[in-house]
């Protein structure tokens, strides 16, 4: 059975649900151990969490950078968005957080290059990216007013999409268990 699954973000996806009931398949068919497939899988995480750290990351500091340009080019109550303060501080902020983030997913990249067990590193970087991530989307979102909210603008595809780091490949919940047990907590 496969069922079509609407979901909030990254729409270009083909997600489905897929349930197998009452199926037999011919053991020259099976592919390793037979009951050991989550362990298969369990060992490509790290990989799949450190790559959507990288999309993460890559996504946001485009996000970022076509925030930059419109805050310079557009006009409220007579200068540009980046010209206030508040805003200038906020996107100050971003910027930190966006090289801190990439120096923690270069980082991890060469330990897992390397042959390194980067599990509590890893869980740590997709955990500060997912995060930073939603927080770039959402103040980018508000940086762009009201034109933030409309389809049309790159920002409310990228605000949606956002979500799915913090859940996909292990929620942000998920990954503070990793990091708790590695620290012996």
């Amino acid at each position: 059975m496969t069922r079509k699954l609407d979901k909030l973000g990254n729409r270009s996806s083909d997600t489905a649900e897929l349930a197998f009931e009452d199926c037999r398949i011919h053991q020259k068919y099976l592919l390793g151990e037979e009951n050991k497939g989550f362990y298969y899988i369990m060992e490509g995480f790290q990989f799949e969490r450190q790559a959507g750290s990288i999309a993460g990351v890559a996504g946001s500091q485009l996000l970022f950078e076509h925030t930059l340009d419109y805050c310079r080019q557009r006009e409220v109550f007579g200068k540009p968005v980046s010209k206030w303060q508040a805003n200038s501080h906020m996107l100050a902020n971003l910027a930190t957080e966006l090289e801190a983030a990439k120096a923690l997913v270069y980082h991890c990249s060469e330990m897992l290059a390397n042959g390194e067990n980067a599990l509590k590193e890893v869980s740590m970087c997709k955990l500060y990216v997912g995060e930073l991530a939603q927080r770039v989307a959402d103040r980018c979102l508000q940086m762009h007013g009201g034109y933030g909210y409309m389809e049309e603008y790159r920002v409310c595809r990228a605000f949606r999409d956002s979500r799915l780091i913090t859940i996909g490949g292990g929620s942000s919940e998920v990954m503070r268990e990793i990091i708790a047990g590695m620290l012996n907590l």
